[in-house]
């Protein structure tokens, strides 16, 4: 015995060529019918009817052919109402698929099979502050983009009513630079617009960001990167004088705290670090101007270095080492 749909589709397409259009009737006899839903009770007069709703899935050249021809299709739909009408039967509605190819059905029939892919994972803070950062630099704000390879990036999921997940942004800032942002409003928002770029992707929104100080513990050092699961680095510590210094006072066991920052100097400005060794404070400025190379002590325990000179680790090691052992002359 023929399937039910099977027969259904021979009865449209015999109609079609019956009527003297041998093309639809084989674009019909070679496509999938199938039901689109359950029955729908109508009530036409007097007498109640089953309506049903087919789907007739077709290759891609078929479906061209007749979503561009409204009266080809309007040909299609006559064929099927036709074969459907009884006294307790109408055709609700006949909706033209196209079939994937491959699969050999509509993606009404497939979509259940399309696995959801996992949501890519938030990116590391460094990479967001680095966006950031270039951001501003191509905005003409170096120094502001500067403030944030200095930074650290905190991020964290807020409760979210909608269907993007929300994102809380806390970026550390050296004092010194945080200080310089509450006399410079522009800027600070300048930042902020920078990393809410740099952080929102199209799973998550950035709810707030936020600038805070960079913590600092009492009475000991910020090893950058060992053990215990210390926080990484600031971004670009790598290269900047100021850290490079910071890392080895710090090895030696010496809190580093930069207290001033000159972006707009002769050279390209300085910066003031705050140090704490032996017991001891002392104040180490590094000044950005070229052609002055070497240090000098210019007070009991005050220290100018020129940044060119703490372009190497082992530099900065050894002034580490005169600052932490008292021997500055």
């Amino acid at each position: 015995m023929i399937p039910a749909l099977t027969a259904l589709k021979a009865a449209a397409a015999a109609l079609l060529e019956a009527r003297g259009d041998r093309g639809l009737a084989a674009l019909v006899g070679g496509a999938e019918l199938a039901l689109a839903g359950p029955p729908e009770r109508w009530t036409l007069g007097s007498r109640a009817v089953s309506a049903s709703r087919l789907s007739l899935a077709v290759d891609a050249p078929a479906f061209a052919a007749l979503t561009g021809d409204a009266s080809r299709l309007a040909a299609v739909r006559e064929a099927f109402a036709s074969a459907v009408r009884t006294p307790e039967t109408e055709l609700a509605d006949l909706s033209l698929l196209l079939r994937l190819p491959g699969v050999g059905r509509g993606w009404n029939q497939v979509y259940r099979e399309a696995a959801l892919s996992d949501a890519p994972e938030r990116p590391h803070p460094d990479a967001v502050l680095g966006g950031a950062a270039a951001l501003l630099e191509a905005s003409g704000d170096a120094p502001g983009a500067a403030m944030l390879r200095r930074a650290r990036l905190e991020a964290a999921q807020v409760p979210s009513g909608g269907g993007v997940a929300l994102v809380r942004c806390v970026v550390r800032l050296d004092p010194a630079d945080l200080a310089a942002l509450d006399r410079d409003g522009e800027r600070a928002e300048r930042l902020r617009r920078a990393v809410r770029s740099a952080g929102t992707r199209a799973a998550e929104a950035v709810a707030s960001v936020e600038l805070a100080a960079a913590l600092h513990p009492l009475g000991s050092a910020r090893h950058a990167g060992g053990a215990g699961g210390a926080a990484p680095g600031p971004l670009g510590a790598a290269v900047a004088p100021e850290a490079r210094l910071a890392r080895a006072l710090e090895a030696r066991g010496a809190v580093v705290v930069p207290v001033s920052r000159d972006e707009g100097g002769p050279g390209g400005g300085g910066v003031e670090l705050a140090v704490v060794a032996s017991g001891e404070l002392l104040r180490v400025r590094i000044a950005a101007a070229p052609g002055q190379g070497g240090w000098r002590a210019e007070e009991i325990r005050a220290i100018t270095v020129a940044a060119h000179d703490l372009a190497m680790p082992e530099r900065a090691g050894e002034l580490a080492a005169l600052i932490c052992g008292g021997d500055l002359v």
